[in-house]
């Protein structure tokens, strides 16, 4: 309201007053009255915050989440009213507070409120445990040695029905397990074939409107759930085994021709690259990086070569079986593909494959595009130099790579 009383008066040619003065007209403020004008509109949002009612109480949050963050010192001074709004019998009240913390707390905030937080992770209103989920997340990050407080309660939000409440859990789990070994062990134990059941039972459930995207029941949990269970399953045997036949099921009935099933089916793919070995997976989410491959979309086409390039360490036979679908994205019009899929071509190369795959190369390079020869010259020298069978084959090749791009050859390849 300021800022709009201080824009009126500047077109009526009147002296600017009020707040928003130092956001308005910078050039008409020194730094001294910027800065008590700030100081100013901190302690008003502080007065407004300790008002009784919703509407003050919410204006005053918002002024502090703009213009304050942790780092400042008067953030102190509203500590006790967060606390007081953390138990107000108004569950909106309690809303605006949580909300807050978790935006801009500190770490001597998180320590002193974080009691509060755990216990509104149980709360009756199911927005105000979404909204303490979230917090939950900025405090453990803030000050790792509450881990341990919030793992029960937030093992529990994994059984919600309410898809907000428990995409928050299933983020707060995940971050647990990031921060703490311990936290991990015991979801590993307690909660894989609980995640298990419910992705299992999100895969199988009837169409629902007010999750339905693009005919896909909610595939923001969908992807919360498969990097949760990424985590989970990432050096630990049994956990993989558990979750085997259900990443098989979302791998194979996912539809793969709106945008939203393209999503699930990339997380489902890293997750099964990521969990310990099972090669009948691994073929299969291999398979679906092929399809991509030929997708129309330069995006999916992108990550999908990202993938291969990370998977061709893991099982390099089903990516050869790739090989020509990846040879044609050298060949493509779009630059970023280009260069990606020649490095994935150059990790491809052994002594098998290397001269159908040169051939290629050397065929595409008579009608490559100039700003990309030097790339795609590099690399075949470097594959010439590195598997070539004779030395017979080794001079025709670079004689070849000479004629059509000599001046692209680097000094110590022609010498």
């Amino acid at each position: 309201t300021a800022i709009l009383w201080c824009r009126r008066a500047c077109r009526g040619g009147q002296r600017c007053v009020g707040v928003g003065l130092a956001l308005c007209c910078p050039a008409k403020t020194n730094r001294g009255s910027i800065g008590q004008l700030s100081v100013f509109g901190q302690m008003e949002c502080l007065k407004l915050i300790a008002s009784p009612g919703f509407p003050e109480k919410r204006r005053g949050y918002l002024g502090l989440m703009l213009l304050l963050d942790e780092r400042q010192e008067v953030l102190m001074l509203v500590t006790n009213s967060l606390k007081q709004d953390l138990n107000h019998s108004n569950q909106y009240i309690v809303g605006l507070a949580v909300c807050a913390l978790g935006n801009i707390c500190s770490a001597e905030m998180a320590r002193d409120l974080a009691p509060e937080v755990e216990r509104l992770l149980q709360f009756r209103d199911p927005n105000v445990r979404k909204k303490a989920a979230l917090c939950s997340i900025r405090i453990i990050k803030k000050v790792p040695d509450l881990v341990e407080n919030f793992v029960n309660p937030a093992a529990a939000l994994l059984k919600e029905k309410h898809h907000g409440v428990l995409i928050t859990g299933v983020q707060l789990c995940t971050e647990l397990c990031k921060l703490s070994e311990d936290a991990l062990d015991y979801f590993r134990k307690k909660c894989t074939d609980v995640v298990v059941k419910v992705l299992k039972d999100l895969a199988n459930s009837p169409y629902a409107p007010e999750y339905d995207i693009a005919g896909i029941t909610d595939p923001f949990l969908h992807i919360r759930l498969l990097r949760f269970l990424c985590v989970l399953g990432r050096g630990d045997a049994d956990a993989s085994d558990c979750m085997n036949d259900i990443l098989a099921q979302v791998a194979t009935k996912t539809e793969s021709n709106r945008n939203a099933g393209n999503a699930i089916l990339y997380q489902c793919v890293e997750t099964i690259m990521s969990i310990e070995d099972n090669s009948g997976l691994r073929v299969l989410a291999i398979n679906i990086l092929g399809r991509f491959l030929s997708n129309k979309d330069n995006n999916i086409r992108y990550v999908a070569l990202n993938m291969l390039t990370r998977a061709i360490n893991v099982d390099p036979q089903a990516v050869q079986r790739h090989r020509a679908t990846i040879l044609e994205c050298v060949k493509d019009s779009d630059a970023s593909i280009r260069k990606r899929a020649l490095e994935l071509v150059y990790l491809l190369v052994n002594e098998s494959n290397v001269k159908p795959l040169t051939k290629e190369l050397i065929e595409y390079l008579e009608a490559s595009e100039h700003e990309f020869r030097e790339d795609l010259t590099a690399k075949i020298c470097s594959i010439v130099d590195k598997f070539s069978p004779d030395k017979i084959w080794y001079i025709d090749q670079m004689l070849k790579v000479l004629c059509e791009a000599g001046n692209y050859v680097k000094d110590e390849v022609w010498h």
